[in-house]
């Protein structure tokens, strides 16, 4: 404890000594954070939570369990519920699956035990980013998108059942069943409880990008981020532009992809450290989950470890399978340009009827 505090303290008093010193630079990059959630972030991640908040309230979650309880219980020893978050989280990315395993988890559908065991594979990077910027955006190639994404989610898969082996089959019905029931809410308290509760995450979020990418520019303007550069272009046999990039994006995932995207290393290397940093999430994406999971009593260094798995199992399965698929990924049409900002905009979309669909269900429950 002491020890973190006086991580806490020293790195905050870091954090004022260069917003006095670099107050330019560092209120430039703040400006870019706000834009870059008001722009992307806020407009295609609220419908979406909002819609899932409405789902989950409504009892489709449970309906959901039933249907995957074959699945999810022989094969990851957890209950069938656990597959909403699961393949919501895959469809939605960060910080979706952490955000529902949370409402599940205080609706009683989930134990605690149960959250902290679908965590470990439930909180992944979303098609459209990984296929849209990484692989589009950075790499100017959408198979190389739709490769990391394969080896992004395989990854997560491995995860899933590796920590399955250490777990003993348990009757696990009943927190879903006592949910089912639970499900009487009035139709206005649903939908205004969605709304505040996807805004409040939201805004959270928000708030750790800006801080983030605070952080990360004071990091560059005191140098030292060059000076980590040079220790470990010493150590690792990489070119100095592949080790900011993985410095780079072990603090903001997004920044580190595009370095990486850049560095001279072959492409097999350039794929397998953007997908290790992608299904990692950096700190940033790991202080905005560890933010959302903090009303469940979840152990953030079991968290951390396990994203750490999933991180090595992602890049495993990628080094492994690019000399299956190299020949036509290299064959596959390249892209001489795509703003990253469009890839927001098939995402708002769906999330937009998404939110429209649970509406609808809502309506219906009102009707009923």
């Amino acid at each position: 404890m002491k020890a973190r505090n006086l991580f806490l303290t020293s790195s905050t008093l870091f954090l004022l000594y260069c917003l006095l010193r670099f107050p330019q630079e560092l209120l430039q990059k703040a400006i870019e954070s706000v834009n870059l959630w008001f722009q992307l972030v806020l407009p295609s991640l609220f419908p979406f939570l909002t819609a899932t908040g409405i789902l989950i309230r409504l009892g489709v979650a449970h309906k959901f369990g039933q249907l995957f309880q074959p699945f999810m219980q022989p094969v990851f020893h957890l209950s069938g519920i656990c597959a909403f978050p699961l393949i919501l989280g895959m469809i939605s990315g960060y910080p979706s699956g952490a955000k529902i395993t949370v409402t599940l988890c205080q609706k009683k559908a989930l134990s605690p035990k149960e959250a902290q065991r679908i965590l470990a594979f439930c909180n992944n990077p979303g098609p459209l980013f990984v296929v849209g910027t990484a692989g589009t955006a950075f790499l100017k190639n959408p198979a190389l998108g739709y490769f990391m994404l394969f080896c992004i989610f395989a990854g997560a898969i491995a995860t899933g059942l590796f920590f399955g082996f250490f777990y003993k089959k348990t009757n696990i019905a009943a927190n879903s069943a006592s949910y089912a029931i639970s499900v009487t809410e009035p139709t206005g308290k649903i939908l205004s409880d969605s709304v505040a509760d996807a805004m409040e995450t939201v805004t959270q979020i928000g708030g750790f990008i800006i801080l983030f990418g605070v952080i990360i520019e004071a990091l560059q303007q005191t140098g030292i981020m060059l000076l980590l550069t040079q220790f470990f272009c010493g150590i690792l046999p990489l070119s100095s532009a592949a080790v900011a990039g993985i410095l780079g994006g072990i603090l903001e995932m997004t920044n580190g992809a595009s370095l990486l995207s850049q560095a001279p290393e072959p492409t097999q290397i350039q794929l397998v450290c953007i997908t290790a940093i992608l299904s990692f999430g950096g700190l940033s994406i790991l202080a905005q989950t560890l933010g959302i999971l903090s009303p469940l009593s979840i152990s953030s260094i079991k968290y951390i470890f396990s994203k750490g798995i999933n991180s090595i199992f992602s890049a495993l399965v990628c080094f492994f399978c690019y000399p299956i698929f190299q020949e036509k990924l290299i064959k596959a049409v390249s892209v001489s340009s795509f703003p990253t900002k469009t890839a927001s905009y098939p995402y708002f979309s769906f999330s937009f009827f998404f939110l429209l669909f649970s509406l609808f269900l809502l309506s219906c429950h009102h009707q009923k």
